[in-house]
């Protein structure tokens, strides 16, 4: 994570990454969607919801789990799901926001060290440009000190703003970020996003949701990052010194 990077998470609350996932990738990944959508059973049980199948690559994909690992220490995922809106469709009112103590939401930043608690991250698989219903951010609100007034609290508070980007990019912001869907305005394409969700080792805020099966298909070092919350494993061969995790 550059010196850049930092700055614009720590003053924004989210960070965009654009084009880190190849045309191959993408393509694949909405082939994907696209079965799932209208054929599931075409595909192995193991590649029917995510993160399996071709999405597994997202899990730690190497443009942004460095950043992750930075942000949040040793992590564990907790949720991954994709997002599929034609014209017209709507998505969540703003959420989060302000500052508070809560383990899963709580952002600090200490001696130029980030702690971002619960962090998601939206990879766009088509091109999106502002104003078209790309996700939307209240920018600074996850540090803010005062309560977000009701005239803000609406997607049409002139405060939110979104992103324009290519195919293939990267959003990663704190959950404490007041942020919102948006109604989806392009008539020639859809939205196709998948939102994963990190944590901390210690910490967990949604319920589980990705099935034993789903977990079971994934390569080992992948399923490393759905083990249970816990964060000292004493008796080791490093003796407990360092975070360790089932099946890595």
């Amino acid at each position: 994570m550059t010196e850049e990077q930092k700055f614009i998470f720590d003053l924004k609350g989210y960070l965009l990454i654009p084009e880190v996932l190849t045309t191959s990738e993408v393509d694949d990944i909405k082939s994907q969607i696209d079965t799932i959508r209208t054929n599931a059973e075409a595909l192995p049980p193991h590649e029917r919801q995510f993160p399996g199948g071709a999405s597994s690559l997202l899990i730690d994909h190497p443009a942004i789990i460095d950043i992750l690992k930075e942000i949040l220490g040793e992590i564990r995922m907790e949720s991954s799901w994709f997002t599929y809106r034609s014209v017209g469709n709507g998505g969540p009112p703003p959420h989060g926001g302000v500052r508070n103590v809560n383990p899963n939401f709580s952002y600090q930043c200490t001696n130029g060290k980030i702690y971002s608690a619960l962090t998601r991250v939206v990879f766009e698989l088509n091109e999106v440009k502002a104003g078209e219903g790309g996700t939307l951010f209240l920018p600074g609100s996850h540090k803010a000190n005062f309560q977000i007034p009701e005239t803000h609290r609406n997607t049409d508070s002139p405060l939110f703003e979104t992103y324009s980007c290519p195919p293939g990019s990267a959003i990663i912001f704190t959950e404490n970020l007041c942020h919102s869907g948006d109604t989806w305005k392009n008539p020639d394409r859809p939205r196709i996003a998948v939102f994963n969700c990190y944590n901390f080792v210690g910490c967990q805020f949604h319920k589980p949701s990705v099935p034993k099966h789903i977990i079971d298909g994934l390569p080992p070092e992948k399923q490393a990052y759905f083990r249970n919350v816990w964060v000292w494993h004493q008796g080791g061969p490093d003796n407990g010194k360092n975070l360790r995790y089932e099946g890595s």
